[in-house]
């Protein structure tokens, strides 16, 4: 496809030896150890069920005596968007969520746009966990500076993660058991307070709801229309991590996918629930309020003493402090799939040679991390407000993905699929949920506003980086060309030898090009297949800074290599590429 070259047909045969190595590997692969329902569901368990620790005390600030209900609302949307992951994860079963479902079924600049959520869903996980996990430390355990422990953390895991400390299934099974238990211990115990002080559930009953503010404070409200919308939005902070199975499908033993989206919902619906009601009964509403980010250990001294306070913050600790390690793992994996995609720049790319941990990308991450936490000081209730836009706007995209599935790519043979009304209800829940957090918090939305544009700067440029170098060498052959002839220095003659050497460094940049469109992209054919051919070429041409196509062909080696192949190349080697 390069307009000056031109294409070849070649038939390439490999070593015996290294078709042999990539066999052996290629077997290993298939038996390696999957991850098993409850490998997989601890994983992203541990994610969605510290989410709890947090949201539980943030949503009846919002809610008040009908945080339940909006819990309910929650449940049920979930349930809807199990259906929607699983069609959209059978459809198109590789790691990288949603961000792959949109590059088989919409253009790679959308595909690329969508995955600036993804960022911010990481980089608000490692915030929020962070500073609660701090928060519980602080109130329960010893008093220490939130903001600069927050920031140590993020630090700590940092070097961890160059060191090349990674997750493991095994101790995520073990943190997820342990966090089950003391959930449900608090829970027991919550109950027998309940039995013994019957009149606390009854007086919060009896309370007015809560008086909240939206719009910056431009509009007040204390009604059950405004409870419940701003409470929903809140509650579905409960659920955050839902989405992070989909994230390590390709590790996921055959049908434990649904397997892991129900054992998560089952869960989260089970504990959100229960502990939106257990609040209610155990502790005054004026005290949740003022305990939001540590309700759950104040719950746990309440009912069982200082024993059952201490358990719940060391237990809070360590699954939120996990989370964190969860966004660092998250955020390499993501960023190395938008670098090789050229969505990102391929410097992130760069392994160092002592422990072979991609350094760039963990210093980003942790700076970006950090200085997120600074600016908005360890607020964990505004910090929250992005956390809740970020994996929303995740969600959305995942039912924007399944609407393009449907509409684009239906061919695609797909073990599970679900109704366009459920797809239709699951957005617009979705988009309630994003609309309820923007109205209560202007500061957070302002702030995931300016998080996102800085991420979305920088995909902007790479997806656009080839036209923007075009457009630098032009203008400033323009302004060389308009300078020269004003003071003669130029000929007509010398005008036009002028035009390649615009400015010192032209060259340069003319070779910054020529290697970006160097680069090859591949195509597998099984079949010479002329108009699916042709839709891969029109692909790459609008979504691929190349003029470097390569059809292969693979054959076992005494089949007879396809003809067509040959008159396939000559034929498309005949489009204009700019």
């Amino acid at each position: 496809m390069h307009p000056n070259i031109g294409g070849e047909a070649q038939f390439v045969q490999g070593h015996k030896d290294e078709i042999d190595a990539i066999r052996l590997e290629l077997e290993a692969d298939e038996k390696k150890n999957k991850l098993g329902e409850w490998t997989a569901t601890s994983i992203s368990g541990n994610a969605i069920l510290s989410s709890v620790l947090f949201s539980a005390g943030q949503t009846i600030a919002k809610a008040g005596k009908l945080a339940p209900v909006t819990q309910l609302f929650v449940v049920t949307v979930v349930y809807c968007l199990r259906w929607v992951f699983e069609e959209v994860m059978s459809a198109v079963p590789l790691n990288g969520g949603f961000y792959t479902a949109m590059l088989n079924s919409a253009p790679k600049k959308v595909a690329a746009i969508c995955a600036v959520f993804s960022m911010l869903s990481y980089l608000s996980t490692a915030v929020v966990n962070g500073v609660s996990a701090m928060n519980y430390v602080n109130e329960s355990l010893v008093e220490i500076p939130v903001m600069a422990c927050t920031i140590g953390l993020l630090v700590v895991f940092a070097l961890l993660c160059l060191m090349g400390i990674a997750e493991s299934a095994f101790v995520a099974l073990i943190f997820f058991v342990f966090h089950t238990f003391t959930l449900s211990l608090l829970g027991i115990f919550s109950l027998i307070y309940v039995v013994q002080h019957p009149s606390i559930f009854v007086d919060n009953m009896g309370t007015s709801l809560p008086h909240v503010t939206m719009f910056g404070g431009a509009a007040e409200a204390s009604n059950v229309a405004s409870a419940l919308f701003l409470g929903y939005g809140t509650a579905m902070l409960g659920v955050t991590g839902f989405e992070s199975s989909s994230q390590y499908v390709e590790e996921q033993a055959a049908g434990m996918f649904p397997k892991t989206l129900r054992n998560m919902w089952a869960l989260s619906s089970t504990f959100n629930v229960a502990y939106s009601l257990l609040a209610l009964a155990v502790v005054p509403l004026d005290t949740i309020i003022s305990n939001q980010s540590t309700l759950l250990s104040l719950m746990g001294r309440l009912s069982g003493g200082r024993w059952l306070e201490v358990l719940v913050a060391i237990d809070a600790f360590g699954v939120l402090a996990g989370a964190v390690l969860t966004a660092y793992v998250g955020i390499n994996g993501l960023f190395q799939r938008l670098a090789i995609d050229r969505v990102l720049p391929s410097f992130l790319l760069k392994v160092n040679s002592c422990r072979g941990t991609n350094h760039y990308i963990i210093l980003v991450f942790c700076v970006v991390c950090s200085s997120l936490v600074f600016i908005l000081n360890a607020e964990v209730t505004v910090l929250s407000g992005v956390f809740a836009l970020a994996f929303l706007c995740v969600l959305l995209s995942f039912t924007i993905a399944c609407l393009l599935l449907k509409i684009c790519r239906d061919e695609i043979p797909r073990k599970r699929t679900t109704s366009w009304t459920n797809t239709c209800f699951c957005m617009g829940m979705v988009s309630l949920g994003i609309l309820a957090n923007a109205f209560s918090d202007v500061k957070a939305l302002s702030y995931f506003f300016i998080y996102f544009a800085v991420f979305f700067v920088v995909v902007f440029l790479m997806l656009t980086r080839v036209s923007l170098l075009k457009g630098f060498l032009y203008i400033s052959r323009k302004i060389l060309l308009h300078f020269g002839s004003k003071q003669g220095e130029f000929t007509p003659v010398q005008q036009l030898s002028a035009g390649g050497q615009a400015f010192v460094g032209s060259v340069k940049v003319a070779k910054t090009i020529e290697m970006v469109k160097n680069t090859p992209v591949v195509f597998f054919c099984k079949v010479a297949n002329l108009p699916k051919i042709n839709e891969a070429v029109r692909y790459v041409m609008q979504n691929e800074h190349t003029y470097c196509l390569r059809l292969v062909h693979v054959c076992e080696p005494d089949a007879p290599v396809p003809r067509e192949f040959e008159d396939v190349v000559n034929l498309f080697d005949t489009f204009t590429v700019n």
